[in-house]
């Protein structure tokens, strides 16, 4: 009887240590996705800002030459 009971606990172990491990790897997986969304977003934003930099940047280039001196 005492075996029936060793194996019983053991099983239940090893289904408990299953299951922990497969929460701990969902976890590891959602932050995994947590760092990737952010970092998605903290290169969009320089994405954004070296597209509007860039446009002005020219378009103070194209004004700044129709005003310079022919000369020039």
């Amino acid at each position: 009887m005492i075996r029936l009971l060793l194996a019983l606990f053991g099983l239940a172990l090893i289904a408990l240590l299953g299951l922990a491990s497969l929460w701990l790897l969902g976890q590891v997986l959602s932050g995994f996705g947590h760092f990737l969304v952010g970092m998605a977003a903290v290169l969009g934003g320089a994405l954004r800002f070296a597209l509007v930099a860039g446009v002005l940047g020219g378009l103070a280039y194209v004004l700044g030459g129709a005003w310079a001196r022919p000369g020039r």
